[in-house]
């Protein structure tokens, strides 16, 4: 049911557009691929300021003594905090951008993951405000309680951000070379609609 109301929804943007003359061109990515190419494009992020850790904070980290089933039961711990927030900064992002509030927003939760996909045709600039804000927010946060507390939890809450930061990267570097164009969240894949005339 809630598939099909965001399909409706979707349908409803796109023939909107169309009518007003608008093409569209579809720039998704399975979710194998956001996996990977996420990976490699937080790399760089997650090499450098472990990089930094490693030469800068390593004298007075906390290193934890947790080990074995404990060290999985925290990292996943992280993990699963970490992308709640994540999505909610999509939605807060995109509720802010679009001027339409939490009407513009729809979260989900599919194969135990949530997700947020935003119901508006945006512009370049708006669009990407929801797409980086768990970046910067999530990802900013991170390295602040990085240097403050350097340490194991650290050190795993950065690098688990900046590896769910990694799509929205590689998305927002296709949306800055789109021109003269709308933007739409794909209702339920990684990527968009972009609408040009």
């Amino acid at each position: 049911m809630k598939r099909r109301k965001k399909d409706m929804d979707f349908n409803k943007i796109t023939a909107s557009l169309k009518a007003q003359g608008y093409r569209e061109r579809r720039v998704t990515i399975t979710s194998a691929q956001a996996i990977v190419k996420g990976t490699l494009y937080a790399l760089p992020f997650v090499l450098a300021f472990g990089l930094a850790y490693r030469f800068l904070l390593i004298d007075r980290a906390y290193l934890s003594e947790v080990a074995g089933v404990s060290f999985y039961a925290v990292f996943i711990g992280i993990t699963v905090v970490s992308v709640i927030l994540h999505e909610l900064f999509h939605g807060i992002g995109w509720a802010l951008s679009s001027r339409k509030g939490w009407d513009a927003v729809h979260f989900n939760i599919s194969a135990f993951m949530p997700s947020c996909a935003c119901r508006a045709a945006l512009s370049k600039r708006k669009y990407l405000v929801g797409v980086l804000l768990p970046f910067a927010v999530l990802g900013g946060a991170s390295l602040i309680f990085l240097f403050l507390y350097p340490g194991t939890f650290s050190v795993l809450t950065m690098i688990v951000n900046f590896i769910l930061a990694g799509a929205d990267i590689m998305i927002a570097l296709r949306v800055l070379k789109e021109k003269d164009v709308l933007i739409a969240d794909h209702p339920t894949e990684a990527g968009y609609i972009a609408f040009y005339k």
